[in-house]
Parts: C-alpha cells; structure tokens; sequence
C-alpha cells in the first residue's frame, strides 16, 4: 500500500508540473488521462484530488480561452477538456458515490464538461 502511495504521488506531481507549464497537447492529455485512472481508485483521497485537479485544469483552460489571453493556453485547456470527454462516464459514476465530497466535485466537473455537443446525452446519464 505505501508503495503504491508513493507511485500516486509522484504520479500526481507529475500531473501538476505539466498542467503548469506550458506543455505539449500530448503531455496535457496523458496527465488528464493519469487524473482518469485515479478516478477509478477506491482511495476516496485520490479521487477526490483527481476531481479537484481536473476541475481547476478545465476551469482555468476556459476561463484562459474566454478572456482571449494566451492562445496557446486555450488550445491546450481544449485538448485537455477533450481528453476528458472521454472519462465523463467515470465522472458521472462519481456522482453515485456515498461521499458528498465526492459528489460536489463530480457534479462541478461535469458543470465544466457540459457543452452543446454533449448536453443531451449527459443530461440522460444524469
């Protein structure tokens, strides 16, 4: 288990130093494709940072790509926001947990993913 621990953390610090430098769209993708797995983690700790984590990648890239500042920036935040579409089953699964916690961030993510593309379909999930 403490292995384990410490193979999530380094893991998760990866994750961090790529959001938070401006990166290759491939590198941002495998980094929301970490934050996915831990999702699917029985750890309530680990999903609970991957949900935060994932929150806040998103809400930035889009706050980023409204403001207009940093094209780059938007272009990646998309990527990320894309890459993302793709665990939204396992968001969504999230919203079932018995940790509120859980919950909160799982339905505040989902805030994030919903786009005209997806909102029937995600409303029917919901």
């Amino acid at each position: 288990e403490t292995s384990k621990n410490a193979g999530n953390a380094i893991l998760y610090e990866c994750v961090q130093t790529i959001m938070a430098v401006e990166s290759d769209d491939g590198l941002r993708v495998l980094a929301v494709n970490i934050l996915g797995r831990f999702l699917l983690n029985r750890d309530n700790n680990i999903r609970y940072v991957a949900l935060n984590t994932l929150a806040k990648c998103i809400a930035d890239g889009a706050h980023a790509a409204r403001s207009g500042d940093g094209g780059e920036d938007g272009e990646d935040a998309n990527t990320a926001a894309s890459a993302l579409q793709r665990h939204r089953t396992t968001v969504v699964d999230c919203l079932k947990d018995p940790d509120i916690s859980i919950r909160q961030r799982a339905l505040e993510l989902i805030y994030h993913l919903v786009n005209q593309e997806n909102v029937e379909a995600l409303t029917a999930e919901l």
